[in-house]
């Protein structure tokens, strides 16, 4: 059984769900805080930022370089927020998008680590964050069925079987059409583990639809105001 602080992940419990707030925070603390009274208020298992450093993804010289600088929380916010968000009686989550960020995550101690999609394939973070021994919720969004094999198999190569797969389509928004919910049945029959929907859309129809399918836990962004500043508001509810 895998199971999230207290809450069992299964088809007999209700769907566990994520508000991700991501980078819609634009760098403020106070609006970090804002996001995660306002998912406790909207019935949210959970609350999700991102941790990084611009410099973990992008090259100065890049031009998003400055937009990730911009979106970067400070580090020593985030014990802050896990504190603050367990105040307000919700799960506090994050993705690492290193391996300094899964020690600092760690030691903040998350009930789990949830793995971007575009992270799939980097298998020593797989490993890394794998063997603190928390839940593991991988994103599959762009990768084939070959290549969520190898990313379960290094989980497990270092005796972490807390695996969670989350469908996710990588088009921000993606066309409702193109969301593929029959990739859940397909990832629940080939891996034997319990399956989830990261959703990307601006339409909450297709996590209701995956939940209907059996989806056990859902991903979704959400922000303060749609027309915010910043690459993701416009497609978060």
């Amino acid at each position: 059984m895998i199971k999230i602080s207290n809450r069992s992940i299964n088809e007999k419990s209700p769907c566990f769900i994520i508000a991700e707030a991501g980078i819609n925070h634009n760098g403020s603390l106070r609006i970090a805080k804002k996001l995660i009274s306002d998912a406790k208020k909207c019935g949210a298992d959970a609350v999700k930022f991102q941790t990084f450093k611009a410099d973990d993804l992008s090259t100065k010289e890049s031009s998003y370089y400055k937009i990730l600088k911009d979106l970067e929380l400070d580090y020593k916010y985030f014990e802050e927020l896990s504190d603050y968000a367990k105040s307000k009686g919700i799960l506090f989550l994050s993705t690492p998008f290193s391996l300094e960020a899964v020690d600092l995550l760690n030691k903040i101690k998350v009930s789990a680590f949830k793995i971007a999609a575009g992270d799939l394939t980097h298998l020593q973070l797989l490993k890394h964050a794998a063997k603190k021994g928390k839940p593991m919720l991988v994103s599959t969004g762009m990768a084939n069925i070959a290549e969520v094999k190898e990313a379960v198999s290094a989980i497990k190569s270092v005796k972490n079987n807390k695996i969670i797969l989350l469908h996710s389509v990588s088009g921000y928004p993606y066309p409702p059409l193109e969301a593929n919910l029959l990739a859940l049945d397909t990832l629940r029959k080939t891996f034997k583990y319990p399956v989830g929907f990261s959703d990307n859309g601006n339409t909450p129809l297709v996590s209701l639809v995956a939940v209907a399918m059996g989806a056990n836990i859902i991903e979704k962004h959400f922000t303060l105001n749609k027309k915010m500043k910043g690459p993701d508001h416009k497609i978060s509810s």
